[in-house]
Parts: C-alpha cells; sequence; structure tokens
C-alpha cells in the first residue's frame, strides 16, 4: 500500500554539497550536525531545523561531522588534512588533529572519551580526548584508501570501516589493532549508517540495501533496486527504510518486511548523499543541492515530539 509522501523543511545556510549528516537525541533536546564540503559544518536544531551555529575553522572540505552522545561536543573530518574536535555549545575549536591526506570519516566512542579518524592515508587512528597530543593508536589499512568508519554499538572494542576500491566491510579488533573479519559486498559501498538503537549496520551497495544485524555481523536483508544507491537510513521501530540514489532527485521509502516502495519523496535538486531518521520517525535528507531538507509522514505529524 502506498503512502502520501512526506512533506519537507528545507534547511539553507550550505553552499556545496552535504555529504553526511547525523541526529543526536539528548535530554536537552534532538540535534542536527552536518558536514559540508562549503569547509563549514553546522549545528541545527532537529525538530524544526533551525541554524543555531557554525563550526569555523577548516580550509577544505568537510567530509563527515559527528556529535559525542550529549551533543556537547563534535568532531569533523577535512579535505584540509585534519580532523577537529569542537565545542558544540560555544562553537569553540578545543583541538586540531594533523594527518598526512584527507581525512574522510570520524566518529567518537561509546564513552565519548575517544576519536577515530581514517581516510586517504588508509590508516585508522585512534586519539585519546583526555591527551590529545599523545600519539594516536593505529590500525593500519596498508594505505587503501578508506570511506567510512562505524563503531560498534554492540562491542567497544570493535570498529567496522569500507575502502573506496573493495568490496566488503572490514571488521577491525581494536585491542590487536586487525582486521578480525571481512564482509564481502559484492559492490562498493556508497554509504555505511546504524538505524537509531545501533542495533543494525545499513549499507548502500551498488543498486541494492544490504542489513546486518551489529552484534554477529549476520546479514537480515538485501533489498534490490533498479538505481544505484548514494543514502541509506532505517527505522527499525516502524520498519521503515529511505534510499537516495546517484541517478535521481529523489527519496524513496520501502516498508522493511515487505520490501515494498511505500512513497517517493520529491523536492531536492540534486541526488541525496545522506539520509538519517529522528526517534519520531521523521527524517532528514543532505543533498549535492547544497540543502537539507526534514521530513514529516502524514501519519505522525499529530505525535511529531513524542518517542
Amino acid at each position: 500500500a502506498k503512502m502520501a509522501s512526506a512533506r519537507s523543511v528545507i534547511c539553507n545556510g550550505h553552499s556545496r554539497p552535504i555529504p553526511q549528516i547525523q541526529f543526536k537525541d539528548t535530554e536537552d533536546g534532538l540535534f542536527l550536525i552536518s558536514a559540508c564540503l562549503d569547509n563549514r559544518p553546522m549545528l541545527r536544531d532537529g525538530p524544526s531545523g533551525d541554524w543555531i551555529g557554525s563550526f569555523v575553522g577548516h580550509n577544505g572540505a568537510v567530509w563527515c561531522a559527528h556529535l559525542n552522545s550529549n551533543a556537547t561536543r563534535a568532531v569533523t573530518a577535512s579535505a584540509d588534512f585534519t580532523a577537529k574536535y569542537w565545542c558544540a555549545l560555544t562553537g569553540k575549536m578545543l583541538h586540531s588533529f594533523d594527518h598526512r591526506h584527507i581525512v574522510r570519516a570520524t566518529a567518537f566512542s561509546k564513552d565519548d572519551t575517544k576519536v577515530f579518524t581514517a581516510g586517504h592515508e588508509g590508516k585508522i587512528r585512534l586519539f585519546d580526548l583526555k591527551k590529545p597530543d599523545a600519539d594516536p593508536f593505529i590500525c593500519e589499512d596498508k594505505g587503501r584508501k578508506i570511506q567510512h568508519l562505524l563503531r560498534s554499538e554492540a562491542d567497544e572494542n570493535v570498529i567496522i570501516s569500507t575502502n573506496d576500491s573493495i568490496k566488503a566491510l572490514k571488521i577491525w579488533d581494536l585491542r590487536t589493532m586487525t582486521i578480525v573479519r571481512s564482509i564481502n559486498t559484492e559492490d562498493l559501498v556508497t554509504d555505511l549508517t546504524t538505524c537509531l538503537d545501533g542495533s543494525l549496520i545499513c549499507a548502500a551497495v551498488g543498486k541494492s540495501c544490504w542489513v546486518w544485524d551489529m552484534a554477529k555481523f549476520e546479514k537480515v536483508k538485501k533489498i534490490k533496486t533498479e538505481r544505484e544507491l548514494m543514502s541509506v537510513a532505517v527505522d527499525s521501530k516502524r520498519n521503515r527504510l529511505v534510499l537516495g540514489s546517484a541517478n535521481e532527485l529523489w527519496v524513496r521509502a520501502y516498508d522493511f518486511d515487505s520490501e515494498k516502495e511505500i512513497a517517493c519523496n520529491k523536492g531536492h535538486h540534486g541526488p541525496v548523499r545522506t539520509l538519517a531518521f529522528t526517534p519520531s520517525g521523521s527524517f532528514a535528507s543532505g543533498s549535492v543541492d547544497g540543502t537539507i531538507r526534514i521530513w514529516q509522514w502524514p501519519d505522525n505529524e499529530a505525535t511529531n515530539e513524542s518517542k
């Protein structure tokens, strides 16, 4: 059964493509952070999309931006060969981590005390935020360019990565700094996310969306489409999935169980690079057109703020 498409609010402010966005639900409310190729990541109020502030200090495209668990700190990865650590309350840069090449991905550890970075050097670095000037721990990926990083929500000793030229997910054990498992994906991974509770890993792989269980890395789903996929997000609570493609400007929504398309959301003027759900079931999209849209479903407009 098809449903009416979602209605969207446009968030302006960026001037270049948006490669990645993230929602963070805290006691102080819901926040949205966006990376952008215009060098200036932004923080917004999650429900409304209203601009709170920009993180100013990068001299190159910002590929990835993440908030810590209570949204008081942010970390960003940039083409200016740095990852930067910020106060998300004031916008002040607290530390800059120098690299020797483009930094594509970054993430906080689950306890917020460490930061992971990775990119074109082919190394995953683990920095201690209590001693930011200390040499990082390094997982050596032998110079293969790393595209995505995902921390495991099931095991604090595990991190997951993808490369721009290898058709696989790599599972790293941080105790030994080595790859303990490689999962063949049959095609290159173009997006890598988790659902909100961290129980599922979701990837855009060629024309398919792959979903694995986070704890055991067992494949739960492979949903085939007719388009080259660029972005994916899963709402496990409501059994919904949204996908963006390199070939079109729309966000298509699917029923997770039946794998049938249930809505097509139109509005962007460029392909959708990144997608993320909120706890209330609305979702945001970041596009090559330089805008973010926050979409409300017709069936949860009344319960917008409810969990």
